[in-house]
């Protein structure tokens, strides 16, 4: 099926719908969404079908920082159907300033997980996590770099 979106028109293949049963916090009203690349690959786009006006760039938030962890309640994994670990994709939200991509964050706090078997999904938000919801990308990677040279260091 052919929709229009913030990007252009795209052919989207109804096997890839994902499915938000209770929309997304500020999105509640919109439910269906599809994953989308515009050539700007390992960023990616979250789109809705529902609303050609919303599209919201996300990423494998451990592109950005090694060590991220995620922790999904009970709750969200029954609501989702997780059987198993494989079947989990995690994303995580950017913002990036149109003035200043150099000052994109990284919303590490509420990471969108999908159930890759039933393609039902859920912005979770994890409030004691010690994460926020605009960590500077700039600064993430270097972060991760220096914590991957200080493995490579400690291995070698």
């Amino acid at each position: 099926m052919k929709i229009k979106t913030k990007l252009g028109e795209i052919e989207v293949d109804r096997d890839k719908l994902i499915t938000f049963e209770e929309g997304m916090p500020g999105l509640e009203h919109l439910r269906k969404f599809v994953i989308v690349s515009n050539g700007s690959d390992p960023i990616m786009w979250l789109v809705s079908v529902e609303d050609e006006s919303v599209a919201l760039p996300v990423i494998n938030p451990w592109i950005i920082r090694i060590d991220y962890t995620v922790d999904i309640p009970k709750d969200a994994m029954e609501d989702l159907g997780i059987e198993s670990k494989e079947d989990v994709q995690v994303w995580a939200i950017l913002v990036i300033p149109h003035e200043n991509p150099e000052n994109m964050t990284i919303n590490l706090m509420a990471p969108i997980i999908i159930n890759t078997k039933n393609n039902k999904a859920k912005q979770i938000i994890m409030e004691n996590s010690g994460y926020g919801i605009r960590h500077l990308v700039k600064e993430e990677l270097e972060r991760s770099k220096k914590i991957s040279e200080k493995v490579s260091a400690d291995v070698g």
